[in-house]
């Protein structure tokens, strides 16, 4: 799908279980080089490929691959496209060894189907950092945002001539399951790109945003993680000495989510929540 002139966004779908279809958004800005925002699941460089082919261009013209996070569905084509291109492998530090060594990652975080979703390990080629400006191409300046709290490390890129932010995972989509390592990273990341005033906020998870929609939304998500953090102060008073599975029980019911109480990824972060709170 082309949003502007150069700008292109490609839904890329998969299963985490049998079950559970989900999808994840890329971005592609095409000019006078290629630079892609994530790679998406393993075997996505073939629908890149394709894509391209469709604009007359190909993955060999990719120089820039910029990942928002180390998350399987962000980085599973890394390296594939990487062998195609040798574009050049943006990401932080605080992600690069979930980059680097994707067995690590998978026994820190298990996922259903990790090694479906990305396969290979792949090098950083160069770590950014919060403030830093990455001028990829004529009309291409990159601003780097330091949004961490989905993950370790996550970041978010401010194309500086449109004014268009690519906010990854960050914006936590009402509605579907909220996931994070640390609510008040979080919400810090959220009031930061609040305040950034984008044309379009463009995200992995949600539809095209303008500015009005894209703020809206992360005061939706501000005021969720109120929510989520009021439940588990209430749930603490009332089971001081519980343990975590009555603690989590105790929370998802206060937030009318049951079916989450069984979900890994919500349950860490929910316990995120409580230990945060235990230790301010």
């Amino acid at each position: 799908m082309q949003l502007n002139e150069k700008l292109h966004r490609l839904k890329m779908t998969f299963n985490v279980t049998p079950e559970m279809e989900r999808f994840v958004y890329l971005y592609l800005i095409v000019g006078e080089s290629i630079h892609l925002i994530d790679t998406g699941v393993r075997g996505s460089e073939r629908i890149i490929a394709g894509y391209l082919g469709s604009l007359g261009r190909g993955v060999a013209e990719v120089k820039s691959i910029l990942l928002t996070h180390s998350h399987p569905d962000h980085i599973g084509g890394a390296k594939a496209i990487k062998e195609l291109s040798n574009g050049t492998i943006y990401a932080c530090a605080q992600e690069r060894a979930w980059i680097e060594d994707i067995d690590v990652q998978f026994r820190e975080r298990p996922i259903p189907n990790f090694y479906g979703l990305v396969n290979q390990s792949v090098s950083v080629d160069k770590i950014i950092r919060d403030g830093d400006v990455l001028p990829l191409d004529s009309g291409v300046t990159i601003k780097v945002l330091d949004t961490k709290g989905h993950s370790q490390g996550s970041l978010s890129f401010l194309w500086i001539e449109e004014n268009i932010i690519f906010t990854g995972d960050a914006i936590p989509v009402v509605g579907d399951i909220p996931i994070y390592i640390s609510a008040k990273d979080s919400v810090g990341s959220l009031k930061k790109l609040l305040q950034v005033g984008a044309n379009q906020y463009l995200s992995a998870w949600s539809e095209v945003m303008n500015q009005q929609d894209g703020e809206n939304a992360i005061e939706e998500a501000l005021a969720l993680f109120d929510k989520i953090n009021a439940a588990a102060a209430n749930v603490l008073k009332q089971l001081p000495d519980g343990s975590d599975e009555e603690i989590v029980a105790g929370i998802c019911a206060a937030l009318k989510l049951e079916q989450l109480i069984g979900n890994p990824l919500f349950r860490k972060s929910v316990i995120a929540t409580v230990n945060e709170i235990k230790v301010p």
